[in-house]
């Protein structure tokens, strides 16, 4: 789509929003607390504020949270996140997962896996990585 803005000049039409930005990191919860956001999934940075305020790009929409609740790096994620969950964490998300699961570094998709696992597979994306047990959430 190409938008005219004079007779002579035609310049494309990208409607730049700060989610479309480049990412200026990488941010994951570390905790649980006041907050929506899905353990050991790795979010885009879209901003760091000096009021200890960090904006994430969470599906497109831009959400702010207290960075006291983050683990913040400056490349994206290349390895599973590994997730232990308590039985009352999961009985408050209201649907049955293993109490330890694994999110994609892709797609975030949550998946359980079996004992002795170093690689998986995404059953969504089918990115292939291993699993980063030494940085478990």
């Amino acid at each position: 789509m190409r938008t005219r803005y004079s007779s002579s000049v035609s310049m494309p039409f990208r409607p730049m929003t700060p989610t479309r930005l480049q990412a200026k990191g990488w941010a994951r919860v570390g905790r649980p607390g006041a907050h929506l956001l899905r353990r050991g999934a790795w979010y885009p940075v879209v901003r760091i504020s000096s009021s200890h305020i960090v904006v994430l790009d969470v599906n497109r929409r831009n959400v702010p949270v207290d960075r006291r609740f983050l683990e913040i790096r400056y490349h994206p994620p290349e390895r599973w996140s590994v997730v232990r969950c308590e039985a009352r964490e999961i009985q408050r998300v209201g649907r049955l997962f293993p109490l330890t699961y694994a999110v994609c570094p892709a797609c975030r998709h949550r998946q359980g896996f079996g004992t002795d696992v170093r690689d998986l597979t995404c059953e969504r994306c089918k990115k292939q990585a291993s699993l980063a047990w030494d940085e478990m959430s």
